[in-house]
């Protein structure tokens, strides 16, 4: 089965992010993917290069944002989207979110569980319970960048289950130089899942080249070129089911 991510530029303004976004998933929907997945904080103005305050980001572009994915999926119709992350207030508290849509309909969503500092000086709170659910495409977990970094929540992921790990990222500013995948290849490798790491333009050469990465190897990934692209390719859910049963051999 085919899975798509997007690629992005992050631009200057909400209407610009929303119309590239546009753009990328009525594209990647004409190939018929079973599922499209957006990078991290895909709408907010540079996206991380000048996070600060949480509430008024949350309020100007949280529900232009939730509108969008819910007509756009609606649009795209059975195929799932994952719709990056957003900051969405909960309880007078400001959650990076990440949502996932069918047919116009919001079927789950994932707070982070470790915002990084940047953001928790901005305001984010930290969520706390790991997400795994069953979809038509198989068991997909669902969590955000720096989440990877926690053994823990990883391993509870696995244990609950994943298959498919969705990881949309956004690695930049101060974050350090990574050449290639290691840490998602590592992952995919010991719990036997497909991850799908979303990331944008300006994360590149800072560990957030987006990539579909298998537990036997990378499937694909984009180039370094500064521009938004369309990454799709075949999940092989048999070999996977093969891979995962020779894990569990003593």
């Amino acid at each position: 089965m085919k899975v798509s991510i997007l690629h992005m530029e992050i631009r200057s303004n909400l209407q610009d992010n929303l119309t590239a976004a546009q753009t990328a998933v009525q594209r990647a929907a004409k190939d018929n993917p079973v599922l499209i997945a957006l990078p991290e904080y895909f709408t907010v103005p540079c996206c991380m290069a000048e996070f600060a305050d949480a509430p008024k980001i949350s309020k100007e572009t949280c529900s232009a944002t939730l509108d969008f994915l819910q007509k756009i999926s609606k649009e795209i119709g059975n195929i799932y989207l994952l719709g990056g992350s957003v900051l969405q207030e909960d309880n007078g508290k400001y959650y990076n979110t990440s949502t996932l849509w069918q047919n116009g309909t919001m079927i789950a969503k994932y707070k982070k569980i470790n915002p990084i500092q940047i953001e928790l000086d901005a305001g984010v709170s930290k969520g706390n319970t790991p997400l795994v659910l069953d979809t038509q495409i198989g068991r997909l977990g669902m969590i955000v960048c720096a989440d990877s970094f926690d053994p823990a929540l990883v391993k509870k992921v696995a244990e609950l289950g994943a298959e498919i790990v969705t990881l949309p990222v956004a690695a930049m500013g101060d974050h350090p130089v990574v050449k290639g995948h290691p840490l998602t290849e590592a992952i995919a490798k010991e719990y036997g899942m497909f991850i799908l790491k979303i990331g944008n333009v300006s994360s590149n050469m800072r560990g957030g080249r987006s990539a579909i990465i298998a537990p036997w190897g990378i499937l694909g990934e984009v180039t370094d070129a500064p521009q938004d692209s369309i990454l799709t390719t075949e999940l092989d859910m048999e070999q996977l089911k093969n891979y995962r049963h020779k894990l569990k051999q003593p």
